[in-house]
């Protein structure tokens, strides 16, 4: 039997009143309580009985009891279930034992015109006919429904009273919940507070925290977590997948071994393990994690904290490895490295393998005795050390000390200490570096011998170059005036240092000399100059004839450190050069007559045709040897005016080119068995010269040429324009001229050797006449001579610019 009840709030009293009223009175198996449902209209069981006549067993009848029951609800009629069982069964609810008919009826349970429950009931073996089971179902209705009534007034009063203590008590939990909320308030700031905080201290130590739930494999981490692996929140949720990609692959695999170990509870987690960050950058994390775990120990959680410890770990290992390197530098340093325990024992904590070398001790006899080092310290300098050693706890610091070596040498030591100090400031070790300076102070001493050795030099020096009977004057390597000596003075006539300056030095007869030519200018280009005769202006504006003499100074090296110019009065040796050229003049010119008689006489008897021939050839010998002794005496008079500067330069327009073709015709007596070529390079200006003293060095150079010519080669003579200059060269072939030979070929008195060895006729004064010569045009002249090559004299003449008439 069931009975639907339209109300969910009747009291549970009457409703186990119904259900066991149905049970006795009908004979029901099975009675169930519904609760009718109005939107939408269905059942809803709130209870069940079960009656104790049936012992056997139960089947369920195929009767759809809740659309039966909601008909009888719906039309206010009793329902019967038809014959033919239609509907589907209900196990458990409409039961039978399948040895009689069963009867299903639900008939609607109305009080004050409102249905208020529907009974339904089912039975078997029943023993009434199907009308009077609903008569009796009818009477039950009256009676159920009455006393749902009486049920409902004291339900509706118990109500009453229950909602007033509900509301009572709603009252109450109404105050205790506005605490609560005003705590969870508070607490909810709190803990706000703590998370930001949290926070704060996890960016600032790089510390995250994490909590991966392993069924759902989902991953929860801190904010400080995600720049650790490089990623951004926004990347997409984390996977225990995603974060093994982030380790570096050689640590991948002990970090998969630790978390399998820490979920089977073989040991724990905790490790440092390299990440990978997107950009490549690698950092390095330690973790320590915890396991939650279920009931049955299966793990459901694991909870943990990550560190970013790259920075720490890197500056460990640089730190590693600068004591490595430290220890390295210390064991094969040569000097001594030490530390030594202050306080009275004084002991050593290390000393490095150097000490044996510098002492003959090794670092274990140094250990064994903490005084060795005041055993060998040399006796002057105990009280040095002592001193030292009372000032050196406030702050360490620097002595040179001497000690005794196992080999009995003296040694000096280079002492720098510095002091190490507790948490408290208190000294209590000192490390310290000991050299072996003994040879910087050997070298020290001897540097100060030298020092005193040069400064005794110099003194004698500077009193040699003071007291010296030659002006002297220094300059730096810039030309800056270094020392000027007395005589320098006097001959420049003031006691001023400074005022006798090369600038004004001049050529003999007083015509400026160039600053590139200056000795001092030179000298200072590294060129040296020896002994040249010029005038030093006096600032009173009278001159003086000097001799001087230029050169540099250099180190060892060959660095220029200056130049060093010497000059002399040579006014009586310029009057004795006077009176020599005035006494060769009239020596030359009283010569010259006699000479002259000679060769007119010997000609006239070479030319008479009835003189014998012995005559002839004895006047012909005499004819030149006279020619030769008046060329002799030309070149004597021409080397007296050359060198007293009074050479006569006859200057007018020439035409070059055809000079030569002249002297070439003219000298080939004497380059006889050698062609001479002349050869114009360009046009060939016209050029301001003394054609006769042009055509005498052309002559000497000509005959210089056969002369030491290979015979039967030719002689190329070549004109070209070089700027503002006409460049003459005479060319030979031959064995060339000695390197040795060719700085003295323009001096005087200077003879070449011929071929062959043969006697080389002259005084050897024709290449330095052709010099003058050519100098006094202001030409320029020299000689190329390549071992093994052809000999090359060359000479200039300017274009246009006639030289002065006087000498010069």
């Amino acid at each position: 039997m069931s009975i639907a009840l339209s109300r969910a709030a009747e009291p549970a009293a009457a409703r186990h009143v119904i259900v066991q009223t149905a049970l006795r009175h009908l004979h029901a198996a099975v009675v169930n309580l519904y609760e009718i449902r109005q939107e939408p209209l269905a059942l809803e069981l709130v209870m069940e009985g079960r009656g104790s006549l049936f012992r056997d067993p139960l089947e369920p009848l195929p009767f759809d009891a809740q659309r039966l029951a909601a008909e009888a609800a719906r039309t206010g009629l009793a329902q019967i279930a038809p014959d033919d069982g239609r509907g589907a069964p209900l196990p458990g609810v409409i039961a039978a034992d399948g040895h009689g008919d069963a009867i299903a009826t639900a008939l609607p349970l109305a009080f004050a015109g409102e249905v208020r429950a529907v009974l339904f009931y089912a039975a078997s073996r029943v023993a009434f006919t199907k009308a009077d089971a609903t008569g009796i179902a009818r009477a039950l209705s009256s009676v159920f429904g009455m006393a749902l009534a009486a049920v409902e007034s004291r339900a509706l009063r118990a109500r009453v009273e229950e909602l007033e203590r509900e509301k009572l008590e709603l009252q109450r939990t109404s105050e205790r919940l506005s605490a609560a909320i005003d705590e969870a308030r508070a607490t909810e700031a709190a803990l706000r507070l703590s998370e930001e905080s949290l926070a704060r201290a996890q960016k600032i130590a790089r510390l995250g925290n994490w909590d991966w739930h392993i069924p759902q494999n989902r991953l929860f981490w801190s904010d400080e977590c995600y720049p650790m692996l490089g990623l951004a929140r926004g990347d997409g949720a984390l996977t225990y997948e995603k974060f093994l990609a982030r380790i570096h692959p050689e640590d991948r695999d002990r970090v998969m071994r630790s978390v399998e170990l820490a979920l089977q509870g073989a040991a724990p987690y905790c490790l440092e393990y390299r990440i990978l960050r997107p950009d490549g950058e690698e950092r390095i994390l330690q973790t320590e994690a915890d396991v939650i775990r279920d009931g049955d120990g299966t793990p459901l959680r694991l909870i943990g904290t990550a560190l970013d410890v790259t920075e720490p770990r890197r500056a460990a290992t640089a730190l590693r490895l600068s004591e490595e390197r430290l220890r390295v530098i210390a064991e094969h340093a040569s000097d001594v490295i030490f530390r030594r325990r202050l306080g009275p024992e004084r002991t050593y904590e290390y000393i490095n393998p150097a000490v044996l070398e510098l002492t003959g001790y090794p670092p274990e006899a140094w250990y064994d005795n903490p005084r060795l080092f005041e055993e060998l310290l040399h006796p002057e300098d105990r009280e040095r050390y002592d001193a030292f050693v009372e000032r050196m706890a406030t702050g360490g610091g620097r002595i040179t000390l001497r000690i005794i070596d196992r080999g009995g040498r003296v040694r000096w030591f280079a002492n720098h200490i510095a002091i190490q100090r507790d948490g408290s400031g208190n000294p209590i070790t000192c490390v310290g570096i000991s050299r072996d300076v003994t040879t910087e102070k050997l070298a020290d001493e001897e540097r100060e011998r030298l020092v005193r050795q040069l400064a005794a030099e110099r003194s004698w020096l500077i009193a040699v170059i003071e007291r010296s009977p030659v002006g002297i004057l220094l300059l730096d390597a810039a030309g800056a005036q270094i020392a000027l000596n007395r005589r320098a003075k006097e001959l420049g006539g003031t006691a001023s240092p400074g005022s006798t300056d090369a600038s004004l030095l001049c050529f003999p007869d007083g015509q400026p000399l160039p600053d590139e030519e200056q000795p001092a200018a030179r000298a200072l280009r590294g060129e040296v100059t020896t002994a040249r005769a010029l005038s030093l202006r006096r600032p009173d504006g009278g001159a003086v004839a000097v001799l001087v003499s230029a050169g540099p100074i250099v180190d060892g090296t060959g660095k220029l450190l200056g130049a060093v110019v010497v000059f002399d009065d040579i006014t009586r040796l310029k009057d004795l050069e006077r009176l020599k050229e005035e006494w060769t003049s009239v020596v030359a010119h009283d010569l010259k007559q006699p000479v002259t008689t000679i060769i007119g006489y010997a000609a006239q008897l070479e030319r008479r045709p009835q003189m014998a021939a012995a005559v002839k050839i004895r006047a012909g010998h005499i004819l030149a040897s006279a020619r030769r002794l008046g060329r002799m005496i030309s070149d004597l008079t021409d080397i007296s005016r050359i060198e007293s500067r009074r050479l006569a330069i006859e200057s007018d327009p020439v035409d070059l080119a055809a000079l030569v073709e002249a002297v070439v015709e003219r000298t080939a007596g004497e380059t006889e068995g050698h062609e001479v070529h002349v050869e114009l390079t360009g046009e060939i200006p016209i050029v301001q010269a003394d054609a006769g003293r042009v055509e005498q060095v052309l002559s000497n150079l000509l005959s210089n040429a056969a002369k030491y010519g290979d015979p039967g080669t030719p002689i190329q003579v070549t004109l070209a324009r070089r700027g503002g200059e006409v460049q003459v060269s005479i060319q030979n072939t031959g064995r060339g001229i000695p390197p040795e030979d060719l700085p003295l070929l323009f001096e005087r008195f200077f003879r070449g050797r011929a071929m062959r060895n043969e006697r080389v006729v002259g005084l050897g004064l024709g290449l330095y006449i052709a010099k003058g010569l050519i100098e006094a045009h202001r030409g320029r002249i020299w000689v190329e001579s390549p071992r093994g090559g052809r000999t090359t004299f060359h000479f200039t003449l300017p274009i246009g610019l006639p030289p002065p008439r006087s000498g010069a």
